[in-house]
């Protein structure tokens, strides 16, 4: 684990990942996420200075924005040494892609940490998810120290600050240290068991942008195929880990899940990508996360119309078109 005086490095970049470094801060002055549509927020040094460390990219590409530094004189304070875990998300996506970025950090790790700082955002209940759900992940990447959900400002004595190692777009294939962090604690934490061939549904969401278009008969199409229809978010994050292992074929819609898979994925697995949505950039910024994360066979697959979708619906898709494809490429 290295650390570095980042005072004189320039700001982020959405077009590359900062490199696997690590900020000790003395005195660090933590400020909450700010309820605006910047989401300011982060951590200053004892001199005022803002650390660039602490930014949290939150989409393509947008940071969390530097915050206005507040009379800290009467604020709060934690005494020892802390890791900085930056944005507490509560969708299970922005929960991998923002919430997790850090925990590389906890490889070779020289000292104890007396706790993990992380910045919810102010108006979501991320501790109640946290603790039905989530904390489950935090736990297989072996945190085993107290978590401080930071509302209002506080000093800690000090603060590590790690880079983010995994993030949005282009950040999406993850730094080296990431991938070989968390693939590693999956494969000693989960082992392998579930069917060899799934298809991950997203036909049980809630809510109709979320779903794949008349995905009840693409699920009929791969049970008939032979594939296990995979509800994940009725299944604990340990469950969908060692199924994801297990399977040496995965087929599914684009979203949170194929985040998550890349995790896990077993070596050599065949891996069928279908673009649920008119979002090209979106969906090769997965694909580059499967390929990535390990040497596996990927495939997208797009059978979108092309046609507009009603408000509140999936993008509309050709089911023949799709059902030629998933045939030509050997997945049914």
């Amino acid at each position: 684990m290295s650390t570095v005086d980042m005072t004189v490095q320039t700001p982020l970049s959405p077009d590359r990942l900062p490199p696997p470094i690590i900020e000790p801060v003395e005195e660090a002055r933590i400020v909450p996420v700010e309820q605006d549509e910047g989401l300011g927020c982060g951590v200053f040094r004892p001199d005022g200075s803002f650390c660039e460390l602490s930014r949290t990219r939150i989409s393509d590409d947008r940071f969390t924005a530097q915050p206005a530094l507040p009379d800290m004189r009467d604020a709060a304070r934690l005494e020892g040494t802390y890791l900085f875990g930056g944005l507490g998300r509560h969708h299970f996506g922005h929960f991998l892609m923002e919430s997790i970025a850090r925990v590389w950090a906890m490889d070779g790790r020289y000292e104890r940490f007396d706790g993990l700082i992380m910045l919810p955002f102010q108006q979501t209940d991320f501790g109640s998810v946290l603790r039905r759900r989530l904390l489950a992940f935090f736990e297989i990447m072996g945190v085993d120290m107290p978590l401080h959900l930071v509302k209002v400002p506080l000093v800690a004595e000090r603060l590590l600050i790690p880079a983010q190692g995994f993030g949005h777009q282009d950040w999406a294939s993850g730094t080296e240290e990431f991938r070989t962090y968390v693939r590693g604690r999956i494969a000693a934490n989960c082992p392998a068991q579930g069917p060899e061939k799934i298809y991950i549904s997203r036909s049980k969401l809630k809510h109709g942008h979320q779903k794949v278009d008349q995905e009840e008969r693409i699920e009929r199409m791969m049970r008939a195929a032979g594939y296990e229809i995979f509800h994940p978010q009725r299944h604990s994050i340990a469950a969908q880990i060692r199924v994801y292992r297990a399977a040496k074929v995965i087929v599914g819609g684009d979203g949170s899940a194929f985040h998550m898979v890349p995790f896990a994925m077993r070596e050599g697995a065949r891996i069928g990508l279908i673009q649920r949505r008119a979002r090209d950039r979106a969906v090769q910024a997965i694909a580059n996360q499967i390929t990535a994360f390990e040497k596996v066979k990927l495939t997208r697959i797009d059978a979108l119309t092309g046609t507009a979708r009603h408000s509140g619906l999936p993008d509309p898709m050709d089911i023949a078109a799709l059902q030629a494809q998933l045939s030509e490429t050997g997945f049914i």
